[in-house]
């Protein structure tokens, strides 16, 4: 009995020796495949997260290959409309960027008076936009000007960006007519034409000087106030009538005259003098004297002053003949005070078409009933034609018998 009892016992503690390391193992092995498989996974973490820092460094540096800046100008040019010359004034142009990287600004060239100014290197951040600022003097002459500046940009698409001010200069003073054209006389005319001298800046133009710059015999130019009504139609503050004469004895050809209108404003001050800014200007005077004379437009009157009619029956007579003429009367009108013939059974009569242009017509008839004869060679027929008119007193105007006429009656 003692004997199987220690058996037992000794069984017992075998049992429980063995298990214990077993269960021992068991319990250590877990942690173990744990650890493990912390091991294992903490690689692949490392190896995901160097993975996304390169495709953010990949995709910065595309965004960076792919941003540029975009220049975008509402406006480049811009008109002021009509300013007094010597004015002083400015305009302000913005610049936009719309793209994503900086836009670079540099001043460029500009015209001899434009003035570029807050500009010389200038970085815009997208989405912002900067002022470009032009000053200028405005010099030029009466008439259209422009003033223009160029600004450079690293914009791929607008490497330049043209910025324009455009405008009238105004009349300091100024004449309604640069010339005066008389195309169309003939000695003894006298004529006249008017224009306006004024300004739309002074409040006077004061003493005006007359130049004459190229002259015409007898030819007179006189000044007189002109009314708030005279001015109206060139918006004038104040200005002279500019009257001119043409002398009735002007010689025949073409005469050639200028005269050059000086003020002198009490507005002006000595320096302005100095810089040569008194007001000028110049009136060209054109006129062409004509000679007078007679055109015949008929086919029938040769280069000769010659009208053949050749054979006329005595019974029956001739047809009427018709030559119109035009006489250059000019101012004074032409009229027939006698008619000299040869023979003088012929039937002449000038007939006024339009007598103010100085038209007329010549008709010319052998009438029935005329004597059988010859009228060749030295007793060729002939027609005269006087007036009263002082420089075309007869027709034909040269030393010629007469108009000749060429026929035989039988």
């Amino acid at each position: 009995m003692p004997l199987v009892i220690l058996l037992i016992s000794v069984t017992i503690a075998g049992v429980l020796w063995l298990s214990g390391p077993f269960d021992s193992q068991t319990s250590n092995s877990t942690p173990a495949k744990d650890t493990q498989a912390a091991a294992t996974v903490e690689p692949s973490t490392s190896n995901e997260t160097k993975v996304e820092k390169e495709s953010t460094k990949d995709e910065e540096a595309a965004q960076k290959s792919t941003a540029y800046p975009i220049a975008v100008t509402p406006k480049t040019s811009y008109d002021f409309g009509v300013l007094p010359r010597f004015t002083q004034t400015h305009h302000v142009f913005e610049i936009r960027n719309e793209g994503t990287a900086p836009l670079e600004l540099k001043q460029g060239p500009s015209s001899c008076s434009c003035t570029i100014l807050g500009l010389e290197t200038s970085k815009v951040m997208p989405g912002q936009s900067a002022e470009i600022k032009l000053e200028w003097t405005l010099k030029f002459k009466e008439g259209p000007f422009s003033q223009s500046a160029t600004i450079y940009t690293n914009d791929p698409n607008r490497k330049e960006i043209e910025l324009v001010v455009k405008g009238l200069t105004e009349t300091r003073l100024g004449l309604s007519e640069s010339e005066v054209v008389f195309s169309s006389l003939y000695p003894g005319d006298s004529p006249t034409k008017e224009v306006l001298l004024y300004s739309r800046t002074l409040k006077s133009l004061g003493n005006v000087a007359q130049d004459v710059k190229a002259t015409i015999p007898g030819l007179n130019v006189t000044l007189h106030e002109a009314s708030t009504e005279d001015l109206e139609p060139v918006e004038g503050r104040c200005g002279y009538i500019v009257k001119v004469e043409v002398p009735g004895d002007l010689e025949s050809g073409h005469h050639v005259g200028q005269v050059q209108f000086t003020a002198h404003p009490d507005e002006l001050t000595d320096e302005e003098q100095v810089d040569a800014r008194t007001p000028k200007v110049a009136l060209n005077i054109d006129l062409r004297v004509k000679d007078p004379g007679v055109k015949f437009f008929s086919p029938l009157i040769d280069g000769w002053g010659r009208i053949k009619l050749g054979q006329v029956s005595s019974e029956k007579g001739s047809e009427l003949l018709k030559l119109n003429f035009r006489v250059d009367q000019g101012a004074t009108p032409w009229n027939v005070t006698e008619i000299r013939k040869y023979p003088e059974f012929l039937d002449v009569k000038v007939v006024p078409l339009d007598q103010e242009k100085g038209l007329f017509q010549l008709q010319i008839q052998v009438p029935p009933g005329t004597p059988v004869g010859n009228y060749y060679g030295q007793t060729i027929g002939r027609i005269v034609l006087e007036s009263d008119h002082p420089h075309i007193p007869r027709v034909p105007s040269d030393e010629r018998v007469g108009i000749a006429l060429e026929f035989h009656v039988d």
